[in-house]
């Protein structure tokens, strides 16, 4: 049990607000002591000791910059300490925008620290002289090279001396506000260091003195930070910003997720025989725990067996970054959350749930496990998952309120709340609708272990794209199309282009001709003669990846893997992406890589997708391509019509000139920029773990 808890930060932690009654006193001065009283109770760390009991300590100063941040908490944590043992203390950091600055201000018998904020220069408080150094120092020192540099220190040096000490302790960024931006638009201030290698240069950063204080920053990131900043906590969860500052609904809410956050640091994810089967490839024992349900064995749509079982391992745990056991370390009594990848036929494994482990249904039972369902690689129509989903969890007397159900599909939690409309459903399970592939873009850029060629860019810039599609237009194609996995609509694509002799304006990748279905619809396309000159064709290996990427179903040389990636080459050396989406013809939207790698790469896109799934992109910010091409085909209501409009679409846009191509590429610069950028500071913390995490167990 905590004894006293040290608040420490700028406004958005002391608070900005005065008594009324003290307005023209104080004249301005809300750090004044007599505005204590007034101020202090509806800022957030007073709104924690219903939550935690103990002394809160709430040192922060209104208008503070990091660098006063830190001296104050070390002198005051050093004072704690005579009195208090280390392991009775936390300390909750909230970080300012990094600009801000302090100087040791000294001139006759004035002195005092003097915090310079260089958007403010014109402040009418400065005195003649200070106001000369403030504009000096915004010309030539105020840069994002310096404040970074100093705001990383700032992190390392007060993250060095807590754990010195023994201190436990939570860091957050309160906001962060950028020159060309302000504060309502400004973006991650820890995207905006982890891009810093791309944005600056390696050779910039080496010569800064930072490369290998970015790594340790990032260390220190994972392992103390908060999942989000407030601000973009208040922006997530639709509070309000007064002015520059959260009101008091807004503290309430960020005091009880410091909560959560702080609670679900003390838990574990659990892995046990059930949990670690892997989905390709479980171990005989694993698959003995399902040998009476005969439908695990099945065929792909390749012709080649499979057995998967119907609960596998999952990484959900790294990605809400709750550390892992095994289960056999679990004392009893203990909270936990229970991560588990659900097979594709999610009916049929929730008709089995009673599978998993009885210490698990034990504790969700008695509220101590949250039990996550994790269907994020995939997109199920949900419409019968749900009544299943809830059918079991009334059979084994589960709280739905311990379920969670986190899936791929965008529609899921809108059709989750018509479910539970209808039924008048009062003890609900969580279903989240989570973009996995946008998360999954991160793996793409840093993870070590991705095919040559195949990495992506930390940082896209569509200027130099444009140079260099301007540079080498002779050589750059309208259209980029990637399906390894056969299925009857893009064999219909294929023989539409083919139909029409494409190939000059397409790079493609298309390994094997799939099944058959619905031929009888496009007769202009499915003549014999059509597709015996197409199969004649292929494959269409489009580099590499593909030549080396045929064979049973598998990784490595001489096996077949439909979502090794690709080299990204073929963006730059393409205008347009054509994505054949996984499910078009569902109730269901499942947009997987093939829409998100080309839109951070500075595609745009035309996308065969389920009805509306166009829209559903611009509901999650996404600015779609509506001002250059007809995007009505989104609306279509069957299928197969959409698909014929996109036919239409690609003949149109196929006799446009290379000059025309770049003209209108060129016309879409902003949008590019806007729709990579949104990727790359996609908040995985906000979107999907601070919905877990909250409510703590």
């Amino acid at each position: 049990m905590k004894k006293v808890i040290l608040a420490e930060g700028d406004s958005w932690t002391a608070g900005d607000i005065i008594n009324p009654d003290l307005e023209d006193k104080l004249h301005g001065f809300v750090n004044h002591p007599s505005n204590d009283e007034y101020r202090l109770p509806k800022v957030w760390p007073a709104k924690l000791d219903k939550y935690f009991h103990a002394r809160i300590i709430n040192n922060a100063v209104a208008g503070s910059s990091n660098d006063g941040i830190v001296r104050r908490t070390i002198d005051k944590v050093l004072k704690l300490l005579k009195t208090i043992s280390s392991d009775r203390i936390l300390v909750i950091v909230g970080f300012s925008s990094p600009e801000r600055k302090d100087f040791y201000y000294k001139k006759d018998s004035t002195s005092a620290w003097d915090t310079v904020y260089p958007l403010d220069i014109e402040a009418d408080h400065l005195s003649p002289d200070r106001k000369i150094f403030y504009k000096e120092y915004g010309k030539i020192y105020w840069n994002k090279e310096e404040y970074l540099t100093r705001y990383i220190q700032s992190v390392i040096l007060l993250h060095g001396f807590l754990e010195s000490k023994n201190i436990e302790h939570i860091f957050f960024d309160a906001f962060y506000e950028m020159k060309e931006f302000g504060l309502k638009h400004s973006y991650s201030l820890n995207s905006e260091i982890n891009r810093l290698n791309s944005t600056l240069g390696e050779f910039k950063i080496k010569s800064l003195d930072l490369y290998n204080s970015i790594e340790e920053y990032k260390r220190i990131h994972k392992k103390v930070y908060v999942n989000t900043s407030f601000k973009s906590f208040i922006k997530q969860n639709n509070y309000e910003i007064e002015g520059y500052h959260p009101n008091e609904e807004s503290h309430k809410a960020w005091a009880k997720y410091i909560r959560d956050h702080y609670y679900s640091k003390h838990i574990y994810s659990i892995k046990d025989n059930v949990n670690s089967a892997t989905l390709h490839a479980p171990t005989e024992e694993q698959l003995a725990l399902y040998k009476d349900i005969p439908e695990i064995n099945e065929v792909d749509n390749r012709g080649y067996p499979m057995c998967r079982p119907l609960f596998s391992t999952s990484d959900m745990h790294y990605t809400l970054n709750i550390r892992e056991k095994k289960a056999e370390e679990l004392a009893p009594d203990e909270n936990f959350i229970y991560p588990t990848i659900l097979h594709h036929d999610n009916i049929l494994a929730f008709k089995h749930l009673n599978l998993i482990p009885d210490y698990v249904l034990d504790a969700v039972q008695s509220h101590r496990c949250k039990l996550i369902f994790d269907n994020s690689l995939e997109g199920n129509n949900v419409r019968q998952v749900i009544p299943a989903l809830y059918n079991s969890v009334k059979k084994l007397e589960l709280p739905a309120q311990q379920i969670y159900y986190v899936t791929n599909n965008l529609y899921a939690e809108h059709q989750h709340k018509e479910y539970i409309k209808q039924h008048y459903v009062t003890n609900r399970i969580n279903v989240i609708s989570f973009m996995y592939n946008v998360s999954d873009i991160k793996r793409l850029i840093y993870s070590p272990g991705i095919v040559e060629g195949g990495r992506l860019p930390e940082k896209v810039d569509i200027q130099k794209l444009i140079k260099f599609k301007t540079n080498n237009l002779n050589n750059i194609k309208h259209f980029l199309k990637v399906n390894r996995t056969g299925r009857p609509e893009r064999n219909i694509f294929m023989l539409f282009i083919n139909k029409h002799n494409l190939y000059k304006e397409f790079k493609i990748s298309f390994p094997e001709y799939g099944p058959e279905n619905c031929y009888d619809l496009f007769p202009e396309l499915s003549s014999e003669d059509n597709i015996k000159d197409l199969t004649e064709k292929i494959p269409f290996d489009i580099d590499s990846t593909d030549t080396d990427n045929h064979g049973d179903p598998g990784i490595g040389k001489g096996k077949f893997d439909a979502d090794l990636p690709f080299q990204i080459k073929h963006y730059d050396e393409t205008f347009i992406s054509l994505v054949m989406c996984a499910f078009p013809f569902d109730d269901a939207c499942h947009l997987h890589s093939s829409t998100f790698n080309p839109i951070y790469c500075g595609h745009p896109i035309i996308q065969f997708g389920p009805k509306g799934s166009l829209a559903e992109l611009r509901k999650r910010g996404f600015k779609t391509f509506g001002k250059w091409w007809n995007e009505d085909y989104d609306t279509i209501e069957e299928g197969w019509d959409r698909l014929r409009a996109i036919f239409k679409l690609v003949l149109e846009l196929s006799k446009k000139s290379p000059t025309e191509m770049l003209e209108m590429y060129k016309d879409m610069e902003e949008t590019l920029q806007y729709n990579s950028d949104l990727i790359y500071s996609y908040n995985v913390h906000n979107e999907l773990t601070n919905r877990i995490i909250s409510n703590a167990i």
